[in-house]
């Protein structure tokens, strides 16, 4: 096992994979809580919003990162915390996630 599984694994294990699903619209978010933060994943596009998926994947020095291992092993386990919230926190949590804050 290598250690990008290892902490896929631990991740899991810790419950650190969360799906965010919003009503009514009934859109779905993969978020893994990582050392430094939530990262939002989109499996099926092998995205992750994480600093080493951007300068070590995106590089082609690294073939992916662990949160996105994680989600794809929590989802085959069926081991992941599922969050429902209302759609009016959909823009609210993307910008969070994605690292953008409002101006005042």
């Amino acid at each position: 096992m290598s250690a990008l599984e290892r902490e896929a694994e631990k991740a899991v294990k810790e419950r650190r994979v969360k799906l965010y699903i919003f009503k009514p619209s009934g859109r779905k978010r993969w978020i893994v809580v990582g050392k430094h933060g939530e990262y939002l994943i989109l499996p099926e596009a092998e995205y992750c919003s994480c600093h080493d998926f951007f300068f070590r994947v995106m590089s082609g020095e690294k073939p992916t990162c662990y949160h996105l291992i994680a989600v794809k092993l929590a989802k085959k386990k069926g081991e992941y915390e599922v969050i429902e919230e209302d759609d009016e926190w959909h823009d609210i949590l993307m910008n969070e996630w994605l690292g953008r804050r409002k101006k005042s």
